[in-house]
C-alpha cells in the first residue's frame, strides 16, 4: 500500500512508512496541543521533500494569520505546491446557488469536488471539521459524517481533518461518531509533568497499518516535529 509519510522523526517507522494514501485520518486533541502546526507540517514537507500538493482549508483563522503562526515554527518558505484556503475563497469560488447553502458540510463538499478535480491536489486539510458543524443543524450525525468521508475518499486525496476535543472528552469528535468513521485517529494530549505541560501523541487506530498504541512525547525543534519511544526514554 502506498502511504504518505509524517516527517515526523521516529513515527513513520512505527507507521509502515506513513499515513495510507486516500484515506482520512482524524487529528484530534485539547487547545494547545499543535493540532493545527501538525496538519500544517505533513503538507509542507511533503510539498517540499516529495512536490506532492497539497490544499489546506483554514475555517476559523485567517490565510495571513495562519502563515504567521507556521512563519514562526519555521515554515514561512513559499511553495507553490501548499496553498491555503479560507471561508471567504470558498464563498467566491462558489456559485450564487451554494453560496448561501445552510449546510456547511454540504457546502463544503461541493466546493471540494470541484475545486481538487481543477487543481489535483494529493494531501487535504480541513481544520476544523467542528466549524462546519456550526451552522447546520444535523439530524442524523453518523450518515452526514459517513457521506463526507466517503466523498473525500473518492476525491482521490489523503485527507487530515483536524478535530477539537475539550478537556476531560473521551470522544475524539463531536457527536462521537467521527472516530469510527475515520480511518486513522491520530490523538495530541498534554499531561502535567510536576511544574511543566509536555505534549504526547498517540495513534489510536490506522487501517491497514500494524501500529503499537503507545503514547509518545512529542516535541517540535528547528527541523520539525519528533516522538521518542519508550525504549529512547528508558536509556
Amino acid at each position: 500500500m502506498e502511504r504518505i509519510k509524517t516527517y515526523i522523526e521516529r513515527l513513520d517507522e512505527q507507521l509502515e512508512g506513513g499515513i495510507p494514501k486516500d484515506t482520512v485520518s482524524l487529528i484530534c486533541g485539547t487547545p494547545g496541543c499543535m493540532k493545527s502546526s501538525l496538519a500544517y507540517s505533513i503538507l509542507y514537507k511533503n510539498a517540499l521533500a516529495n512536490n506532492l500538493k497539497g490544499v489546506y482549508i483554514t475555517l476559523e483563522q485567517e490565510i495571513e494569520s495562519l502563515k504567521g503562526q507556521m512563519g514562526t515554527l519555521g515554515m514561512a518558505e513559499e511553495n507553490e505546491n501548499l496553498v491555503i484556503v479560507d471561508n471567504d475563497m470558498i464563498d467566491r469560488e462558489l456559485g450564487v446557488d451554494m453560496r448561501f447553502e445552510l449546510n456547511s458540510i454540504k457546502k463544503a463538499q461541493y466546493f471540494l469536488e470541484d475545486y481538487l478535480k481543477r487543481e489535483d491536489f494529493d494531501l487535504l486539510v480541513i481544520d476544523p471539521i467542528n466549524a462546519l458543524y456550526s451552522l447546520t443543524a444535523i439530524k442524523n450525525p453518523r450518515r452526514a459524517i459517513y457521506n463526507f468521508f466517503a466523498e473525500l475518499r473518492k476525491m482521490s486525496v489523503t485527507s487530515l481533518v483536524v478535530s477539537e476535543m475539550h478537556q476531560g472528552d473521551n470522544k475524539y469528535g463531536k457527536y462521537g461518531v467521527e472516530d469510527f468513521l475515520a480511518d486513522a485517529i491520530i490523538h495530541l494530549d498534554y499531561r502535567r509533568e510536576k511544574d511543566m505541560l509536555e505534549r504526547y501523541m498517540g495513534i489510536v487506530k490506522m487501517r491497514y497499518t500494524n501500529h503499537n498504541l503507545q503514547y509518545y512525547p512529542l516535541f517540535y525543534n528547528k527541523d520539525g516535529f519528533v516522538i521518542y519511544t519508550k525504549e529512547e526514554i528508558e536509556l
